[in-house]
């Protein structure tokens, strides 16, 4: 009987203790927009134009331990851009030639504490300028002049920036791209806290800013992470990734439709990340796979707003104590205990690999598969002088595979 008794007691502190953190107010989490549900499109299967094949395995690495967290990559001539943790955004070349080209965030001790050190995660270069825009997650948008180094804050982390509902400062800087024109479309992925991502409703942003006017203009608001995103070759639309949505997302520029969005393609088999365009199509990675074995968390948690309140607040009493210390006494371990985790997740994601072809119509021609995990956590892919290269968050190289001979065409197109 005392032992029952005592299990009574536990049962009934633990009820105590979940029923205050559901319905006492006053206690964080204070999230962008209030906790509504939402519906994810399911991933299609792998048939047709994604059917399974093995393309990226076998993978060759690259700059093996010198690059950690190549996010972006970029070419030009023949070098190939890229930001790493450390803050530095580097140029390689062939022979395992590294350059740092320049940086953004502060020093630092510990390369993997973004917030001190910065993280260039988009980058581009400007038309007809030696200049490049740096998108720094933490520290802003910049410009940088690659002969003299001359750095220029475009927009600042303290910024409050227009929303359609809520205006407020950009959490987390992303991708850019740049109009021939000069001005610059960049994504502000997420406004609550990054732990909070698969508990809050989507907050992400699509900006565009004037060059001239110096002034930010939203084009989207409450995206589900807003991330990679390309202009069209006639720069009617820009695509942006709502990776945690697993789609790819439309606004018109130009036309009678101009201001208007829609799903450009949906139901991806993953999480689409950064994107990269050409004439015909744009290049997707799927930074892990998403099937009827390896279902989406966002999805799963998507139309749970309770739930959702319920983790996110535990979630966010559970970094109040380290929160505290840091600024008492401020340290990296925060930073090492959020590196572990990624590199835990990084390395327990599903085993497939995926990259998918999308022409500009919005259908699927093409997708290359790999199951080694030799291509695994890819962030951006690059095709460059007969090959792809694959960036990545989490690696501390660059990934490379062959350039498949055709990639336009070849099969069925899944609508």
């Amino acid at each position: 009987m005392g032992f029952l008794s005592s299990i009574r007691k536990v049962i009934l502190y633990v009820g105590f203790f979940l029923g205050a953190i559901f319905l006492l107010p006053g206690l964080p989490p204070n999230t962008t927009f209030p906790l509504r549900e939402y519906v994810i499109t399911p991933p299609r299967e792998l048939k047709g134009t994604l059917e399974a094949n093995t393309h990226l395995d076998g993978a060759r690495h690259l700059w093996q331990d010198r690059v950690f967290g190549p996010e972006c990559l970029i070419a030009r001539d023949d070098g190939i851009y890229t930001g790493i943790h450390g803050g530095e955004v580097i140029r390689l070349k062939k022979k395992d030639y590294v350059e740092t080209v320049t940086k953004i965030g502060k020093p630092c001790n510990y390369i993997f504490q973004d917030t001190v050190c910065g993280y260039p995660v988009g980058l581009a270069f400007v038309p007809q300028k030696n200049n490049m825009i740096i998108a720094d997650a933490y520290y802003g948008l910049w410009e940088v002049n690659l002969d003299t180094n001359q750095k220029t804050m475009l927009v600042s982390p303290e910024q409050v920036l227009p929303g359609k509902k809520v205006n407020r400062p950009a959490k987390l800087f992303n991708s850019v791209a740049i109009s021939r024109e000069g001005d610059i479309y960049w994504t502000d992925s997420l406004t609550d806290d990054f732990m909070l991502a698969p508990f809050a409703n989507p907050s992400g942003r699509l900006f565009r800013y004037n060059r001239k006017m110096k002034t930010n203009e939203v084009l989207l608001d409450e995206l589900a992470f807003a991330n990679g995103l390309v202009l069209s070759p006639k720069e009617d639309f820009i695509i942006v990734s709502e990776t945690t949505a697993m789609r790819l997302t439309k606004y018109h520029l130009k036309g009678p439709r101009a201001g208007q969005s829609e799903v450009f393609v949906d139901g991806l088999p993953g999480l689409p990340d950064n994107l990269t365009p050409d004439a015909e199509g744009i290049w997707v990675p799927l930074g892990v796979a998403a099937d009827s074995e390896n279902p989406n968390m966002f999805a799963i948690l998507s139309p749970h707003p309770r739930l959702r309140f319920f983790l996110a607040r535990l979630m966010a009493l559970m970094q109040l104590p380290f929160r505290y210390l840091n600024q008492v006494y401020p340290n990296t371990v925060v930073d090492r205990l959020f590196h572990l985790f990624t590199e835990w997740v990084s390395r327990n994601t599903p085993s497939r690999t995926t990259v998918v072809r999308v022409d500009w119509n919005g259908n699927i021609v093409r997708s290359l598969h790999g199951f080694d995990r030799s291509s695994a956590g890819i962030s951006h892919v690059l095709e460059f002088e007969g090959h792809l290269y694959m960036g990545s968050p989490f690696n501390p190289y660059v990934i490379q595979v062959e350039l498949p001979i055709t990639y336009e065409k070849e099969n069925e197109v899944v609508s």
